[in-house]
């Protein structure tokens, strides 16, 4: 199994590459903000003229707020938590939800790790087709992208079932309608849109 880690020599003191400028001298006085990921160092090891694609940073830091928010309060919380907390009671609920916050707390971290020493395009899976294997990222990507194709319609279903709480009248079809145009027409104003919206 291959994988296309750096070439550079390696620092004995903190084991990554070091920072390469842009004529190819190494320049440790910069240090790691100026650190380039193993993708550009093999990328400029093949082709020295090309530049890497840059990442577009379109968010600010109200948008990633604001996701971060919507994406702790979700459908799961307000549809699925009701079920959960009648059959369990209080306790056993804010036990869960420590336990869960706690792994997801310590899993961001480490993708938080991967994606600052490895700033690439594209998802998560990107570094397990880097780091384990190609094969075992696709079907992680493959996995992810089917999860996505069932809860697309879990949330825009349960977003009808909530206003249909407050306007029972209207039927809960419509609204999945008027939802699922909504977050098509955000899809087409690309990550300024996607923060805004």
């Amino acid at each position: 199994m291959s994988h296309d880690l750096p070439t550079a020599q390696i620092d004995a003191e903190d084991g990554l590459a070091p920072p390469v400028s842009s004529d190819g001298s190494k320049d440790k006085e910069k240090g790691l903000d100026q650190r380039q990921s193993a993708a550009s160092f093999q990328e400029q090891e093949n082709s020295p003229t090309e530049q890497p694609e840059q990442l577009k940073r379109h968010l600010q830091g109200r948008h990633v707020q604001m996701i971060a928010i919507g994406g702790a309060i979700g459908a799961g919380l307000f549809v699925g938590a009701g079920s959960a907390l009648s059959a369990g009671g209080p306790a056993s609920l804010l036990i869960s939800f420590i336990i869960v916050g706690i792994m997801m707390y310590l899993m961001m971290q480490a993708l938080t790790e991967l994606a600052v020493l490895y700033p690439v395009n594209g998802a998560f899976y990107t570094y397990i087709v880097r780091f384990i294997d190609p094969s075992w990222g696709f079907a992680i990507g493959a996995e992810y992208a089917f999860q996505w194709l069932c809860l697309l319609p879990f949330e825009i279903t349960a977003a009808g079932i909530t206003i249909s709480f407050w306007r029972d009248d209207i039927n809960i079809g419509v609204w999945i309608a008027v939802f699922l145009v909504t977050v098509s027409l955000i899809q087409l104003f690309g990550v300024r849109g996607y923060g805004e919206g």
